[in-house]
């Protein structure tokens, strides 16, 4: 595995994890767009995290090499090797449909002990936090906004992809800076493009000269790379850019109607927990985001989460039900 694998000692988030452990240890997994969170609690009660980039095993994205669940099946035993009959939480970014879930279990189910459940990323989140009912937002690599159903449905808006959708991300956030300033170019010139913050900056760091240049440049690039610029974006915005405002506010608009229509869609729930890179690093999306739901969806409520979504993934495995089934 990479050199940039970070272990990091955390207590567990619910007594629960460590009462449990005892015959049968829980595991913990966020699979996120960037980086990989393992946690397990061992049968001593002692918590060990792990956390390595995505990129040291997933090919793509995680359905487009059938080797990527080998790989991040030998993470999970390598963190937690001697646990022989473990309950196993994933949650996985980019699972968006139930036939992804069915395959994603079964593929995990057969290379790991014990018993496997794979969520959402998303789904970590409410238990992360310590709720029963609420409503999830992830901006980060990827934007997907997630509920849950009277009836045990997940109900999502979002999450498609940053090339077409995932508006907020980070990927997206470029995306859409470029496009405004490409807009500003053709209505009063590449000048008066390249003088806003926000498309001077971008020029920079692709180190580029003009709107059409930082065209090429990003098109050139497949979309979850044009995410390593996002904080360029808020950057432009705190430096008075009108391209960055805009993105950052349509941004925020989308990421509360999305909300919204989740709760519409019969998701439970009036608290809202949010986490993700971009989420958590930028108060002014934060700001926002609560601004436009006061519009959109005045009775629910932006809480973003300061522990990592994996505590999440182990309060749902120390709920699971244990099985000798598995892998040995």
């Amino acid at each position: 595995m990479s050199e940039d694998r970070t272990e990091v000692a955390a207590t567990p988030p619910d007594p629960r994890a460590r009462r449990d452990a005892a015959d049968h240890p829980l595991v913990g997994v966020d699979v996120g767009g960037t980086k990989t969170h393992v946690a397990v609690v061992g049968p001593d009660g002692e918590r060990r995290d792990v956390v390595v980039p995505s990129a040291d095993w997933r090919r793509g994205s995680l359905f487009s090499d059938p080797t990527n669940h080998d790989r991040l099946a030998a993470l999970v035993r390598e963190v937690a090797p001697e646990h022989r009959q473990p309950r196993v939480v994933v949650g996985l970014h980019g699972l968006d449909t139930a036939e992804q879930r069915a395959v994603a279990t079964a593929e995990l189910t057969a290379r790991l002990p014990g018993s496997v459940r794979v969520v959402n990323d998303a789904e970590l989140l409410g238990p992360a936090a310590g709720l029963e009912h609420c409503l999830q937002l992830i901006v980060g690599t990827g934007a997907i906004a997630i509920g849950t159903d009277d009836r045990g449905t997940v109900v999502t808006a979002d999450g498609y992809g940053a090339l077409l959708a995932d508006d907020g991300s980070a990927p997206a956030l470029v995306r859409d800076t470029v496009r405004r300033g490409l807009r500003l170019a053709d209505e009063g010139g590449p000048d008066a493009a390249t003088a806003d913050p926000a498309m001077a900056l971008l020029c920079a760091a692709y180190d580029v000269r003009t709107p059409a240049e930082l065209a090429l440049a990003v098109s050139e690039e497949g979309p979850y790379a044009w995410g390593r610029h996002a904080k360029l974006v808020f950057d432009a915005l705190h430096q008075g850019s009108p391209v960055a405002r805009a993105v950052v506010e349509e941004a925020a608009d989308v990421l509360a109607r999305n909300l919204a229509a989740v709760r519409r869609r019969g998701a439970r729930g009036s608290d809202v927990v949010g986490a993700g890179g971009v989420l958590t690093a930028q108060p002014s999306l934060q700001t926002r985001i609560r601004q436009r739901l006061r519009v959109h969806a005045p009775e629910l409520t932006l809480r973003v989460l300061t522990n990592p979504p994996v505590d999440g993934a182990l309060v749902l495995a120390a709920r699971q039900a244990p099985t000798t089934e598995g892998a040995a």
